[in-house]
C-alpha cells in the first residue's frame, strides 16, 4: 500500500504519548504478505523496523510473547521493542504497531490506550484498504468504459463509412418505422437529405405494392421475434424514380427483452446488375466459361503473376475428338452439339481447382489456365482429366464416352513481354494440341522447347470411333 491513509501519521505522533514510547512505527500487511512502513513517529522510529516482524506470518509466535510483555511492562527496563498486531473486527490482520518503550511507567491506562490506538489504527488501515479496492473497481469499471465507448466509435465509424445504406428504425409500439439514424450511403441512395429521411417513416420509401412483408416483420419484431428480416423490394428515390434494394433487417432488444430498433442495410441492386452485366460480357452464354475476350485479358495477368511471385503457369488445350462426324446436322440451338460442349465444360469445371481458369474457344475446344504448375505438374493435371472423362455421359438416350485431344505448354524464360509470352503460350499449346489430334485416341502433348512431343499416349478414345483405334503408340 504505497499511499499514506488520511490520519495514520497523526495517530503515530499521539501514540508517542499515549503509550508512553520514544518511537512508533504503522506497517500494513500486503497481499503476499510482505511488510509496507506507512507511519513513523518519534527520534529513533526508523530502527523499529528491523526488530519488527518480516511479515505477517510470524504474528501467531510474536503476538502472545509480546502481549505477555506489555502487561508485565512495570518489570521490564525503557527501550523495549515491541510488536503488536493491528486486527479488523473479524480477526484478519492488517498490519503491525511496533513501539519503542519510554521511561514513563506503564499501567492498565497505559494498556487502554494500547487497545484505543490499535483500535485507531485498524480502522484508518481497513478505510484505506476498501478506499483503495473501490479505486481500483473504479478504474476498471473507467476502463471499461473506454473500451465501450472505442466499439461505440468504431460501430459508428462503420455506420457512417459504409458504402451500403444503413438505418436504425424504431421498434416502438407508439412510434414504429420511423427513421432514427442513417448514414451518407442512404441518403445518397434515396436523393433523400438525413434531415428529410430523419423526419418521414422507413415505409414511405418502399414502393406501394412491396409494403406488407416489410409491415409484417416490422410487427413480428415488436411482437419479441428475433429472427433476421431479408427480401429484395422497390424503392422511391426523391426524383419519384424507383430502384432495386436488398433490405436486412436485425432487431436489437435490451436486457429485459424489449424492443430497441431494427438495424437495416439497404443494398442497391442496379450496382449489382452492372456488375452482372459486366461479367456476362466476359463469359459464354452456351457454357458459362471465359470466353475469347476475357481469356486473352486473364492469361497475360496470370503470366504476370508467374513472374512476379516465380511459381510458375501453364495452358493446355482441349478438343473433342470427332466433332464434325457426331455433329453433323445436328448444330441447331440446344442440340447433340451445343450439349457435348456443356457436357465437356461440366466435367472440366468438376476436375480442375477453383483457382483454374477455363474458356470456350471454338465448337469443340477449350483452354485451361492453370497456376503453380511445372511440366510434371501439368502432365499430372493432364491425367486427371483423362481419369475424369473415362466415365460415360448420356445425351438423348445415347451414350457417348469422353475424352479430349490435350495440347500443353508451360511458361518459360525470364520477364519481359508479359503480352507476347502469353500468346505464345497459347499458340504452343494449340501446335501441341494438334499434335495430339494426329495421334488420335485421346492423346495429350506436352509443348518442349525442341517442338511439340508426345508425352503421354492412351488407348482411351472419344466416342469409340472405329477410325482412330488402333493409331496410338502403346
Amino acid at each position: 500500500m504505497a499511499e499514506v491513509p488520511g490520519g495514520l501519521t497523526e495517530l503515530a505522533q499521539d501514540a508517542l504519548s499515549l503509550l508512553g514510547a520514544t518511537a512508533v512505527a504503522v506497517r500494513a500487511v500486503r497481499e503476499d504478505g510482505s511488510l509496507d512502513t506507512l507511519a513513523l513517529a518519534g527520534r529513533n522510529a526508523a530502527a523499529l523496523v528491523a526488530a519488527s516482524p518480516a511479515s505477517a506470518g510470524q504474528d501467531e509466535s510474536v503476538t502472545t510473547g509480546i502481549l505477555g510483555r506489555w502487561r508485565r511492562r512495570e518489570q521490564a527496563g525503557p527501550g523495549e521493542t515491541e510488536n503488536h498486531p493491528i486486527s479488523d473486527s473479524n480477526g484478519r490482520q492488517l498490519g503491525w504497531l511496533t513501539l519503542e518503550r519510554g521511561p514513563v511507567e506503564s499501567g492498565r491506562l497505559a494498556e487502554t490506550a494500547l487497545r484505543l490506538v490499535l483500535a485507531q489504527a485498524a480502522a484508518l488501515l481497513e478505510t484505506a484498504e476498501l478506499t483503495a479496492r473501490l479505486r481500483a473497481q473504479d478504474e476498471l469499471l473507467l476502463d471499461r468504459l473506454d473500451q465501450l465507448r472505442a466499439s461505440e466509435q468504431a460501430l459508428r465509424v462503420a455506420f457512417e463509412e459504409s458504402v451500403v445504406g444503413m438505418a436504425m428504425i424504431s421498434l416502438d409500439p407508439d412510434d414504429p418505422g420511423r427513421y432514427l439514424q442513417v448514414n451518407d450511403a442512404l441518403c445518397r441512395l434515396t436523393g433523400y437529405s438525413r434531415e428529410e429521411l430523419l423526419a418521414r417513416p422507413f415505409e414511405e420509401q418502399t414502393h406501394p405494392e412491396d409494403r406488407g412483408p416489410t409491415a409484417s416483420a416490422m410487427r413480428r419484431a415488436m411482437a419479441g421475434r428475433r429472427t433476421p428480416f431479408r427480401t429484395e423490394k422497390r424503392f422511391v428515390r426523391a426524383d419519384g424514380s424507383t430502384c432495386w434494394v436488398r433490405v436486412t433487417a436485425t432487431p436489437l432488444f435490451d436486457d429485459d427483452d424489449r424492443p430497441l430498433y431494427a438495424l437495416g442495410q439497404v443494398e442497391d441492386l442496379s450496382q449489382r446488375a452492372e456488375h452482372d452485366v459486366e461479367l456476362a460480357a466476359r463469359l459464354d452464354p452456351l457454357t458459362g466459361t471465359l470466353n475469347s475476350a476475357a481469356l486473352e485479358q486473364g492469361l497475360v495477368e496470370t503470366v504476370q503473376r508467374a513472374h512476379r511471385i516465380g511459381t510458375g503457369c501453364a495452358v493446355l488445350m482441349a478438343e473433342l475428338p470427332g466433332w464434325d462426324e457426331l455433329t453433323a446436322g445436328q448444330d441447331e440451338p440446344g442440340g447433340l452439339a451445343d450439349q457435348l460442349q456443356i457436357a465437356l465444360a461440366r466435367r472440366l469445371q468438376t476436375t480442375l481447382r477453383g483457382t483454374d481458369v477455363i474458356s470456350r474457344v471454338g465448337d469443340n475446344q477449350f483452354v485451361i489456365i492453370t497456376e503453380e504448375v511445372g511440366a510434371e505438374q501439368v502432365e499430372a493435371v493432364a491425367g486427371r482429366l483423362e481419369l475424369a472423362l473415362t466415365a460415360p455421359e448420356i445425351i438423348g438416350g445415347r451414350e457417348f464416352s469422353m475424352s479430349a485431344h490435350l495440347g500443353m505448354s508451360v511458361l518459360s524464360g525470364e520477364p519481359g513481354d508479359d503480352a507476347g509470352q502469353s500468346a505464345t503460350l497459347l499458340a504452343q499449346a494449340r501446335t501441341a494440341m494438334i499434335q495430339a489430334r494426329a495421334a488420335g485416341g485421346g492423346s495429350h502433348v506436352l509443348y518442349l522447347s525442341d517442338g511439340a512431343q508426345p508425352a503421354v499416349g492412351t488407348s482411351r478414345t472419344l466416342y469409340a470411333h472405329p477410325d482412330w483405334r488402333g493409331r496410338i503408340d502403346r
